[in-house]
């Protein structure tokens, strides 16, 4: 296979430690290695932080880099790259398609899923890391870098064909805080290269002929260096070895190195700490297997791969009981966890290894044993074929015109079909000629809708006096009535949230209004509202559930809200779930439509029920019905549905 690597804000062959740059860049390149290793080709592709870097760089046999231009060719924080996602994917689209697409880190996501749908090819996507909430306590560690990435993250977590986790705490962090449909993640773990990563030899020369601890990452709050120094700082002054701390900063972070050093001095620890900067894997190598223990205090990680190439050394880990270490470092056998960020507990774990060297020789016995067990050639074998499975189910798709009408005539023949929206007009809109087809053959169409709409625009006019106002959530809730009515439908059920607003984060990512309140729909967690649609399910007798797919329609955070909420609800309830597909142009399921012309009547008439949000201006459109916005928008309402069975 071709398989193309995206890493925008990051080179995978930066040396791990220095700037952005960490486990990702050395799970990145192991996989590319151990990929054409077995025969595929991959192309990493990343953001040109250099003027003089070469387009195309050879980094081993059917392994190449390319760096694409997306802002300033010079290293940039962070928190400033994502604003140059809409350049990066305009250069990334001109390239060929290849089998597969894999991105790494959240803004490669964003970039790269267009490219892959215009491609037709399948879109992996890795996180490595998933921004902390901000009422965390994580939130000190490692706050979003921009607006743009919670929604990014949600984005890229629901539209990927599959995401890859490298820990059973990372694909949970998905699912919760992602919307993640547990169903398109898999867990593979990362690889440690056992002869590099590997116990000091006898008559070996160490890295240093002094007991010394190691500390080795970037210098960001996440990782925890100041917890490092805080613990050294309580050992005993007359057989404490020397700490080690191994990293750079990264620009988002300019300050925290020389907050560091001030502790280092306020601690008296000047003439016993080093800082060595950021090393290359083979000298890292070194320092690990003659360290005498490696700290990992880190908030969270995904993995913590330094914990397992520090196992792989024969060296103890002492780690935070956090995300992924909890994986990587067996308790009380390769390693000790400790849940708390006390620097006392700290300080006592250390001592307790210093003061035991049989302890401590068992510790790094069973690492080196536990580590033995993650192979970057097992990695690369099960991506393998998660591409394999995810490329051919692609080109088996059938382009079957008679999918939905397959769904359809199914519908037709249940008694009781509930369809699920995020605002008043949503019914209409999106499912107003469905609704019209199957009231005609005698199912009972129920509609359940999960917010008043108020935050809408106003049609200018008559009814302009509504809009900021109280009355015009009880107007809107009147149209909804009413257009319900026509088509046929029952009464509206509400869930009675507001609206959440929307504001575009990026071409293709939307996010909540600035302002959104506690009271609104994306406010609420998934599973409150799935619990609240569920008990709707059951006492409405609904036997099919319809609502949007992942995307909501458009990318409204509220419709995609509603969708995780659905799923979720048909899951409890034990009914099937049928999405019902956009209508967008270059949809990879064009050809899965079926046309309801005689609906049209029904459809026109509900839509000019809602008269504060839009106005009907051409009803016999050749493949519609022509309608205007209430902020001047036109759009066409096409007399098909497209459905689609969640698996």
């Amino acid at each position: 296979m071709t398989i193309r690597f995206v890493s925008m804000h990051t080179s995978p062959l930066t040396i791990p430690g220095a700037g952005d740059a960490g486990g990702m860049n050395v799970v990145e390149r192991n996989q590319a290695l151990t990929l054409a290793a077995l025969g595929h080709t991959v192309e990493m592709v990343t953001r040109r932080a250099d003027p003089d870097a070469p387009d195309v760089v050879e980094v081993a046999p059917r392994v190449t880099l390319r760096h694409l231009p997306a802002g300033p060719p010079t290293p940039l924080p962070k928190s400033r790259i994502d604003d140059h996602l809409d350049e990066f994917r305009e250069h990334l689209r001109r390239l060929d398609a290849p089998d597969v697409v894999h991105s790494h880190h959240w803004m490669s996501g964003v970039c790269a899923i267009p490219c892959a749908r215009e491609w037709e090819v399948p879109h992996v996507q890795s996180f490595h890391s998933v921004a902390a909430l901000p009422d965390s306590p994580l939130g000190e560690g490692e706050p979003p870098e921009s607006p743009r990435r919670v929604p990014g993250e949600r984005f890229v977590a629901q539209e990927s064909d599959l995401v890859v986790a490298v820990s059973r705490a990372e694909a949970r962090t998905v699912i919760e805080r992602c919307g993640g449909d547990p169903a398109k993640i898999r867990i593979v773990s990362p690889g440690v290269d056992a002869q590099q990563f590997r116990p000091l030899l006898a008559g070996e020369s160490p890295w240093r002929d002094e007991p010394y601890l190691l500390f080795a990452a970037r210098l960001q709050p996440l990782k925890g260096a100041d917890l490092a120094l805080a613990a050294y700082a309580l050992l005993p002054e007359q057989n404490r070895p020397r700490l080690v701390i191994a990293g750079d900063i990264s620009a988002d972070f300019a300050d925290y190195r020389a907050e560091l050093v001030a502790l280092v001095e306020e601690q008296g620890l000047g003439g016993s700490v080093d800082f060595v900067g950021p090393q290359s894997p083979d000298v890292l190598a070194t320092m690990l297997r003659a360290a005498t223990i490696v700290l990992v205090p880190s908030h969270s990680e995904t993995f913590g791969l330094i914990a397992l190439e520090a196992g792989a050394s024969g060296v103890p880990v002492i780690a935070s009981a956090a995300g992924g270490l909890t994986e990587a470092v067996v308790h009380g056998c390769s390693g000790l966890l400790i849940p708390e960020r006390e620097p006392r507990l700290w300080a006592e774990a250390i001592q307790r290894v210093l003061d035991d060297p049989e302890y401590a020789r068992r510790l790094g016995h069973n690492g080196r044993t536990h580590a033995l067990g993650f192979s970057w050639q097992e990695h690369a074998d099960h991506l393998a074929g998660l591409y394999q499975r995810l490329r051919d189910s692609e080109r088996a798709r059938p382009a079957a015109p008679d999918a939905a009408g397959e769904l359809l005539a199914g519908l037709r023949e249940a008694g009781v079909v509930g369809l699920l929206h995020a605002h008043p007009d949503d019914e209409t809109l999106a499912t107003g000629a469905l609704i019209a087809d199957l009231v005609g053959h005698g199912v009972t169409c129920k509609v359940l809708t999960a917010t008043r709409g108020e935050r809408g625009e106003v049609v200018p006019g008559p009814l302009s006096h509504l809009a900021g106002t109280d009355e015009l959530h009880e107007h809107r809730i009147g149209e909804l009535e009413s257009a319900l009515a026509t088509l046929g439908a029952g009464p509206a059920h509400l869930l009675d949230y507001e609206d959440s607003g929307m504001r575009w984060i990026t071409d293709t990512v939307a996010g909540p209004a600035e302002d959104v309140g506690e009271k609104a729909l994306t406010s609420a967690p998934v599973a409150q509202v799935a619990d609240r649609v569920a008990e709707w399910i059951a006492r409405e007798g609904v036997e099919v559930l319809v609502t949007y797919d992942s995307t909501g329609g458009y990318g409204h955070p509220d419709h995609v809200h509603v969708h995780h909420a659905g799923v979720q609800a048909a899951q409890q309830a034990g009914i099937p779930l049928l999405e019902v597909l956009p209508t967008r142009r270059g949809s990879r399921w064009r050809g899965e439509w079926t046309e309801l012309p005689h609906t049209r009547e029904r459809v026109i008439a509900a839509l000019r029920k809602h008269e504060s949000q839009f106005t009907v201006t051409d009803p016999d459109a050749a493949d519609g019905i022509a309608i205007v916005h209430s902020g001047g928008q036109d759009d066409l309402i096409p007399l098909l549905v497209g459905l689609r069975r969640h698996q």
